[in-house]
């Protein structure tokens, strides 16, 4: 007969790491539930043109697809300028399912837009403010939301201004070299 006498040394540790896993899973829920699902992001870049030329490019049908980052898709081409009341269409690579981009304000120092990436996705209020200096314009766009994924929530917000604040940097910076480019 086999002597099993580590086998309860070995239980005993398993019951213990389990035992500690377990409370430090449970703390995490019982934290998230008291740490809230909203998230804020803002992001600038000081773009060499004046503030009406910056803002007659932002909303442009042919221009708008070319500097604004969308993950794994894109803003649908159109023609003209959004203007209040306008949406445009986020298409997607690898699915059919559509976003819409809805611009609530437009001005020559402000626009307002909210963004559903997807249908059931909440809404994302979206704000660029333009503001001139010195012959150049500093472009500051802020987004705020509100997360709905579940126990995951308050920790994704937790972490939203890495997660999007890359994407708005690369729109940021490719309407910047758009502008100065064509200006």
């Amino acid at each position: 007969m086999a002597n099993n006498s580590s086998h309860p040394a070995a239980l005993y540790k398993l019951r213990k790491v389990t035992r500690i896993s377990a409370l430090v899973i449970l703390l995490l829920v019982v934290v998230g539930f008291f740490m809230p699902a909203d998230y804020r992001v803002e992001r600038s870049v000081v773009i060499n043109a004046p503030r009406d030329v910056v803002y007659q490019d932002i909303l442009q049908g042919d221009r708008l697809p070319d500097w604004m980052f969308v993950q794994d898709g894109k803003v649908a081409s159109f023609g003209g300028v959004l203007g209040k009341g306008d949406s445009v269409a986020l298409v997607y690579d690898k699915t059919a399912d559509q976003g819409l981009l809805s611009v609530i304000e437009s001005s020559e120092s402000v626009i307002r837009f909210d963004v559903r990436p997807k249908p059931k996705v909440n809404l994302v209020h979206n704000e660029i403010v333009l503001q001139e200096n010195e012959g150049s314009t500093v472009v500051k766009w802020t987004i705020e939301g509100n997360l709905s994924a579940g126990l995951l929530s308050p920790y994704l917000a937790m972490f939203a201004n890495n997660i999007a604040g890359s994407n708005f940097e690369r729109s940021l910076q490719k309407l910047k070299e758009q502008v100065e480019l064509l200006h």
